[in-house]
């Protein structure tokens, strides 16, 4: 198990740079990066030539998926809109939606250049765990507080 985590973290810094020289909108939490690196240098199994081609490609995506969630996002609570803007809005969310796979089918892609197809099919196993895993490390800080 320990001999797993620690080859991973070391797969895993030599993937960095590839990180480092993406630039991080949203500020992100860099413990969180670190933990997503490992984990999904762990999951995929990458080595660190993918390593290197992955992280700009998953990078970009996310920080577009970034821009276009924020575009989702409404004026004014949804309780106090008229029927139009709450339609307004509904359709707003679907075209997001739209945008959200357009932009998933453009990561995949690219990454296709990189990585071979059954590394790319593990991803959204990757990413649910991923955040499974987060969000049990946040329950656990929140029982240990209080």
């Amino acid at each position: 198990m320990y001999k797993t985590f620690f080859s991973v973290m070391a797969l895993s810094v030599l993937g960095l740079p590839a990180v480092w020289a993406q630039p991080h909108r949203g500020g992100g939490d860099p413990k969180i990066q670190q933990y997503r690196i490992a984990a999904f240098t762990e999951m995929l199994e990458l080595t660190p030539e993918e390593a290197q081609g992955f992280w700009p490609v998953y990078n970009q995506y996310q920080a577009n998926l970034e821009d276009i969630r924020k575009q989702q996002r409404p004026d004014k609570a949804i309780g106090s809109m008229t029927d139009q803007e709450a339609e307004l809005q509904l359709k707003k969310h679907f075209e997001v939606r739209v945008r959200e796979i357009d932009l998933e089918k453009k990561m995949v892609e690219d990454l296709r250049k990189v990585l071979p197809v059954q590394k790319i099919a593990k991803m959204p196993m990757a990413e649910r765990e991923f955040r499974a895993t987060m969000v049990r490390r946040v329950q656990e800080v929140r029982k240990m507080r209080g």
